[in-house]
């Protein structure tokens, strides 16, 4: 019997997967959570051979959980099963820094993850690691730095739309406005929400002393903004100064 926990900041989601996994012989849900705090706790304490999870979440990208499964569970390291919404290079970056086992990608079909559950349950257990394996640096990680130096505030809503969208300005330059449709989809929102909600967070950094030097008296103009934070993301990945 393989212990599931599952990662997904909507309900819905939990439960429905929650019944997919009690379903089929072998598994058994013994945690559902919304957000990484809560993924790590219950990770933690049940020591699952399955975790189940998102990658964006409003409280923490599943990032996240994803180093913490890597650094921190090594003696039982538990097969991972990401759905997710986004499919972007970004994304098939980290999933395979992070030697994600199998990927399915959200609006998802029953059928779809009943036969990934059976592949699981037929898979060898992947047993302890015998040395850490370094974190990779990624994509993700660079933009909440660079977030975070501007002072972006992350309990505001726009943070996690902003840096929603840098993600996938780093993968495809070209991306300006036609984005927020995109994030509104993914967010369950209306795309005038996540403008104004990012013009919010844009204001609460004007007075942060990076804002300043990098746009000087610049108000709030929100894609010349986002375009400068995309623009330093790909510098620092590069490895250049900015």
């Amino acid at each position: 019997m393989k212990n599931v926990v599952i990662v997904d900041d909507d309900p819905n989601i939990t439960s429905k997967l929650s019944t997919l996994v009690n379903d089929n012989a072998g598994f058994d849900t013994t945690a559902c959570t919304h957000s990484a705090r809560e993924a790590m706790l219950a990770i933690e304490h049940f020591r699952p051979g399955l975790v189940i999870m998102d990658i964006m979440m409003p409280d923490n990208d599943g990032l996240t959980v994803l180093r913490y499964i890597q650094e921190k569970c090594q003696s039982f390291s538990p097969h991972i099963y990401v759905i997710t919404a986004m499919d972007t290079p970004v994304i098939q970056a980290i999933l395979a820094d992070f030697n994600v086992d199998f990927v399915s990608f959200k609006p998802f079909e029953n059928t779809n993850v009943t036969a990934i559950l059976q592949q699981i349950a037929l898979a060898e257990p992947r047993g302890a690691q015998q040395s850490a394996v370094p974190c990779p640096k990624n994509p993700v990680d660079v933009v909440v730095d660079v977030m975070s130096e501007f002072e972006l505030p992350p309990h505001l809503i726009g943070y996690e739309f902003i840096k929603t969208i840098l993600i996938f300005m780093v993968d495809n330059p070209t991306v300006k406005r036609n984005m927020y449709s995109r994030v509104a989809a993914i967010f369950n929102c209306s795309i005038r929400a996540v403008s104004a909600n990012i013009d919010t967070s844009i204001k609460a950094s004007m007075d942060s002393e990076i804002y300043k030097a990098e746009l000087g008296p610049l108000k709030v103009e929100t894609l010349m903004f986002l375009n400068k934070l995309s623009m330093i993301v790909k510098k620092r990945m590069r490895g250049d100064k900015t």
